[in-house]
């Protein structure tokens, strides 16, 4: 009697296993409909779930739907979803998409791309500093930043130097003090907007050196004129404690005074 008890107790535990091992792959399968359904609400409802779910299969299944076709929100979430999930298998379908037509789509794809340890995937996002979009080049930027991929540099650089915004951030994460001294010698070539901005977010970072390198962008941020720069010196005054008796912050708080009081 207790030996067909018990076979009984263990069949129903295979039983529950193997349900419980089917049940993901019945989800996925729901998932993988919902996913292409003309309602938008219920395919980004799809998109999270996998964007959730644990395995393979989840990456598969939104790596499919993108192959075959899907509504731009829809899309974007699913590139996002593979951005987060980091899975290799996405490789190809991203680098088709950071040649897709639409910019956003090209955006989330470098940006998706750069979350991946492949040398093909990085090839590809360091080439999307070149797009014709601001958005894509910006979205190449952070992913590359992101990485401290330091070889991105001089083209940050080239790009800074024709007032293209989209380096200012990655390049300010990027910097060293010899950076900054570049982005400095930038001044009256390139637009003062762009090159105070670099050299204003530069400024807040606490990792460029002695306090040396810091008086040398606040003066070569003295040297641009306009409101860009008192923007820039104004912000890195405010980020600094009241009491602070940092030169730097000294440096920056006489030029303001001087160029205000000038106004």
């Amino acid at each position: 009697m207790r030996t067909k008890r018990n076979s009984l107790v263990l069949a129903l535990a295979l039983a529950s296993g193997v349900a419980s091992a089917q049940k993901p792959s019945v989800e996925i399968a729901v998932l993988r409909e919902e996913l292409l359904l003309p309602d938008a609400d219920r395919a980004l409802g799809a998109v999270d779930k996998l964007r959730r779910a644990r395995g393979a299969a989840a990456t598969d299944a939104l790596l499919d739907a993108l192959a075959l076709g899907l509504s731009p929100r829809v899309a974007l979430a699913a590139l996002d979803a593979l951005r987060e999930r980091r899975a290799s298998a996405a490789l190809d379908v991203l680098i088709r998409y950071a040649h897709h037509r639409d910019a956003v789509a090209r955006a989330a794809a470098t940006s998706a791309l750069g979350a991946l340890d492949d040398r093909r995937a990085i090839e590809a996002v360091r080439a999307a500093l070149g797009d014709a979009d601001r958005t894509v080049r910006a979205a190449a930027g952070e992913a590359l930043a992101a990485r401290r991929d330091r070889t991105v540099v001089p083209a940050l650089l080239v790009l800074l130097g024709k007032g293209d915004e989209a380096a200012v951030k990655p390049l300010a994460e990027l910097a060293n003090a010899e950076t900054a001294a570049r982005v400095g010698e930038l001044t009256g070539r390139a637009p003062d907007a762009v090159v105070a901005q670099c050299l204003g977010h530069i400024l807040l970072r606490p990792d460029l050196g002695p306090e040396k390198t810091y008086v040398e962008i606040v003066r070569a941020i003295g040297k641009i004129p306009g409101d860009d720069a008192i923007v820039a010196l104004t912000g890195f005054i405010g980020s600094l404690p009241p009491k602070s008796a940092r030169p730097a912050k000294r440096e920056a708080q006489a030029i303001v005074d001087e160029r205000v009081g000038t106004n």
